[in-house]
């Protein structure tokens, strides 16, 4: 069996083939981000007009939180700059439901558990790629205990349900799912 006089040529080799190919691999990296993000080079930012609260209950701070979080999204996930006029991938919208309705019912006590729904209208633009470009609505929802009071979970579940949207909204953009 022979033995290697220096185990770290063996490494030293391995990394500098990691080195050449990934060198070669250049258009690869400029289109896919560590993070997953699946956006096409020329792309280098976004915009976010606010969000308008449409529905019929009314949480004062929903729009703001919402857009907050879409431009967050955005900012943190990929290599994308936000500007405050038009953007290369471009943002706009209202929320048209924010509901509270039965959700299931118990023989004993009547309403067991209240579902809690949010839906977001967003309307994406790409002028570079206008195949891209949609409107579409966004909605999740989350079930809560009927003997809890609204007010006592509005705002962790609207948190939740926000950042579920979010996620859509980016799956569908950045990672075309």
């Amino acid at each position: 069996m022979k033995v290697l006089a220096n185990p770290y040529k063996s490494l030293h080799f391995v990394l500098l083939f990691l080195a050449v190919a990934a060198s070669g691999c250049k258009p690869f990296w400029k289109f896919y981000d560590f993070k997953g993000a699946n956006i096409p080079a020329d792309i280098n930012t976004f915009s976010v007009t606010f969000f308008s609260n449409e529905a019929q209950l009314i949480n004062p701070q929903l729009s703001m939180n919402f857009t907050e979080k879409l431009k967050s999204k955005f900012q943190t996930e990929t290599r994308l700059g936000m500007v405050s006029g038009s953007g290369d991938y471009q943002f706009a919208g209202s929320i048209t439901d924010y509901s509270v309705t039965p959700a299931s019912l118990n023989a004993d006590i009547g309403t067991a558990q209240n579902q809690f729904n949010i839906k977001v209208r967003v309307e994406f633009s790409c002028e570079k790629y206008p195949e891209k470009s949609f409107t579409r609505d966004y909605s999740f929802f989350k079930l809560f205990d009927a003997s809890a009071s609204f007010q006592s979970v509005e705002e962790g579940l609207s948190a939740e349900i926000q950042t579920q949207i979010v996620q859509q909204i980016f799956a569908a953009v950045a990672l075309d799912w």
